[in-house]
């Protein structure tokens, strides 16, 4: 098996079967995020995947999950992922495929064409919108709007894609947290992606935003704040959603789907909200911050 960048994928798809499609990030310029420095974007060599796929099929050959690695791997045309879902259906037929999409690399898809690429075996699009918040989305450089955000995701349900989303807590910086969240989930109460993610950010050093801390410009939510701001998304949201929020990052770990778990999720919130003292404050931004990967 080759791989040539780190491989990042959701907590849930730790035992998929990993495919270099991608290395790198189109985008690479989140405030953020150092996953993919020093890996400039490419597409994987197709006689390599092709290798990979052999090489699977003769130790799996009854696969049933496919991840393609790299950091937005949808982001290539129709065509070249046809070719990677007919390669993967040819080597190990009863295989579905997930991988990462940023929500600009749907802009030049239609709905017939995602539905055909739904059609040749993908079937788990997992989008890091980290936010709808439009001052949070242009502070840290998504690239995107929520308004693009609602229009690209409504492409995907009219589609028949299935998605998943990933909302990164703390971006919106100190006192912002919940009004954050609440722009969010007006912005997600209008679509019906299946399961999100909730993680909250660790701000590494080497990055933009950790120099904008260094220099002031930027305030992180302390660990209290974070937790209100869950609290704020959970409350507001309304449409049937599973939920992960078990990350290396996240104060009050659970998983749940709502609205069946979400009067005790809430619950568990205010708990943990009227108990947080100042000794856990401590220990879990300490924890936060000896981190240098996620």
């Amino acid at each position: 098996m080759h791989y040539n960048s780190p491989i990042v994928r959701p907590q849930t798809d730790a035992n998929d079967l990993f495919i270099e499609l991608t290395v790198g990030c189109t985008h690479n310029s989140c405030t953020f995020c150092n996953f993919y420095d020093g890996y400039p974007f490419r597409v994987a060599d197709w006689k390599q995947i092709e290798e990979d796929l052999q090489e699977a099929a003769a130790v799996y050959p009854h696969t049933t999950k496919v991840w393609a690695t790299g950091g937005n791997p949808f982001a290539l045309s129709v065509d070249n992922l046809k070719r990677f879902a007919d390669l993967t259906k040819e080597y190990l037929p009863e295989a579905r495929i997930g991988t990462y999409a940023r929500v600009n690399d749907l802009y030049h898809k239609s709905a017939e064409e995602i539905h055909i690429l739904h059609e040749a075996g993908y079937d788990n699009i997992v989008l890091g919108i980290e936010s709808a918040d439009d001052d949070v989305l242009s502070h840290v450089k998504k690239g995107y709007t929520a308004e693009d955000i609602l229009r690209e995701c409504k492409k995907l349900e009219e589609a028949g894609m299935p998605y998943r989303i990933i909302y990164l807590g703390g971006l919106a910086g100190a006192g912002n947290g919940e009004e954050s969240a609440r722009r969010t989930a007006a912005v997600l109460n209008q679509l019906h992606p299946y399961y999100m993610f909730l993680t909250t950010v660790a701000i590494l050093p080497g990055t933009k935003l950790h120099q904008e801390m260094l220099d002031g410009t930027f305030k992180e939510e302390t660990e209290l704040e974070r937790l209100k701001e869950f609290r704020r998304l959970i409350q507001d949201m309304k449409n049937p959603i599973g939920v992960f929020s078990a990350t290396s990052t996240d104060v009050l770990a659970f998983t749940a789907h709502f609205p069946e778990d979400k009067d005790k999720v809430l619950k568990k919130f205010d708990k943990a909200i009227s108990t947080f003292s100042a000794e856990d404050e401590a220990y879990f931004n300490a924890r936060r911050h000896a981190m240098r990967s996620v």
